[in-house]
């Protein structure tokens, strides 16, 4: 018989909130179950949960909510926090309130979808919100220092936060917030240099599942077959490097590329291609690809088909002179892409639900936006803004996914634009 209770943490596949307790629970030898949703998942689940958020901890089938209480109950089980010793549970206390407050002070900045006024924001975060919390956490863990407890090279959960945070902020993932925010506070440096070398940490580090990939996206400086991959990311959440290279540099990059063509996606340095199957694994990232309904799968897949149909057709139109150009879009406008949004309506409408194959915001619903988002704004010499205009359920979907928040903000950045 176990000596520990049967224990379940809820999270996204991230760190964030739920990263300190995971590496509580592993550092103290606490056997849990890591259970990490998609965003298609928890939307599904999101009323079964008594706040309606994540994390959550099953201990013994009975859930628990609000991570700093998590975090707490995985420090006593574990050996983490000084359950005999009040005034050093006291001194960590305040610690893991001071982080909880620093977080809600920087949260309306992840909030606000207005692009100005998330850079002032940031810079606020920066340049003062920052600065002064962890100006006051180097203080006081200097201080812990003087008390017994604290002299010893054990672990405790405050440190395992607090260098959740640094280590987070180093990643350069949070816009306008530089790197360095963290930088030059000598006991923060001590507690994070503490944390990163023990020997569990570094263990539990080493398993791919518990650190995010890194991300590279390289297409032309325009939509074109990269934009849905890109829009899938930024909905998801998933961070990656947005690489833009011009048509003129791509005759030296192509014997690097696998099929020396783009996109291409690298992870941790390895590069993939082919649109479609770049984009059906953001989706898989971002959780706006089916992973347990095989047939909303295979609807997606049936969407994303179609539209490279689309993009091939007119790909072998771009070497042609000008008038053989628009002579032969114009046989595509009222033959191929007539029939197929004609075709694509009534799968939708046969289809249902609230988005393009269902009832979920899928990455269907992000190449059709995509597609039409590239002939709306005229950018298509030959192929006319109006293509896809009395298709009811497909104009739907455009207008869903284009006053999605993450799109707004996106189309609001000034990029190039262009055939590609």
């Amino acid at each position: 018989m176990s000596v520990f209770p049967k224990i379940k943490l809820t999270y996204f596949n991230g760190a964030a909130r739920a990263e300190s307790i995971r590496l509580a629970f592993y550092i103290g030898n606490v056997p849990f179950e890591d259970v990490r949703l998609s965003f298609q998942e928890f939307g599904a689940l999101k009323e079964t949960f008594p706040y309606g958020q994540l994390p959550v901890l099953e201990v013994d089938g009975e859930v628990i909510a609000q991570s700093e209480a998590m975090l707490r109950f995985a420090g006593r089980l574990t050996g983490l926090y000084p359950v005999n010793d009040p005034v050093a549970a006291l001194k960590i206390d305040e610690l893991l309130g001071s982080m909880d407050e620093l977080s809600s002070k920087m949260s309306p900045s992840f909030r606000e979808q207005d692009p100005d006024k998330k850079k002032a924001l940031r810079e606020e975060m920066a340049n003062t919100i920052i600065p002064r919390y962890l100006g006051l956490i180097d203080r006081r863990l200097a201080q812990l220092k003087e008390y017994a407890v604290f002299k010893t090279d054990s672990l405790f959960i405050h440190e395992l936060l607090i260098n959740n945070f640094v280590r987070w902020m180093k990643m350069g993932v949070v816009d306008h917030v530089p790197t360095t925010v963290c930088d030059g506070y000598a006991a923060v440096d001590a507690l994070a240099a503490k944390v990163t070398t023990h020997p569990k940490v570094v263990e539990y580090y080493a398993n791919p599942r518990n650190v995010s990939p890194k991300l590279k996206l390289t297409y032309f400086n325009g939509p074109g077959r990269a934009q849905p991959t890109r829009l899938a990311f930024l909905i998801g959440g998933v961070e990656f490097e947005d690489e833009r290279v011009q048509l003129s540099d791509m005759e030296k990059l192509r014997p690097s590329l696998p099929f020396g063509q783009l996109p291409v996606l690298s992870i941790d340095g390895e590069p993939h291609a082919h649109s479609n199957q770049i984009l059906r694994y953001a989706g898989t990232r971002a959780g706006l690809y089916p992973s347990t309904d095989l047939n909303q799968a295979l609807r997606v897949d049936e969407v994303l088909c179609l539209f490279d149909d689309y993009y091939n057709a007119i790909a072998l139109t771009y070497p042609m002179e000008p008038e053989a150009q628009l002579a032969a879009r114009k046989v595509l406008v009222e033959g191929m892409f007539t029939k197929m949004f004609s075709g694509l309506d009534k799968r939708i409408a046969g289809w249902g639900g609230k988005y393009a194959v269902g009832d979920e915001l899928t990455v269907a619903d992000i190449a059709i936006y995509s597609a039409l988002h590239g002939f709306k704004g005229g950018k298509f010499t030959g192929i006319p803004a109006s293509l896809a205009d009395g298709y009811s359920h497909i104009g739907r979907v455009y207008e869903q996914v284009l006053n999605l928040p993450k799109v707004q903000e996106w189309n609001n950045k000034t990029f190039p634009t262009n055939d590609f």
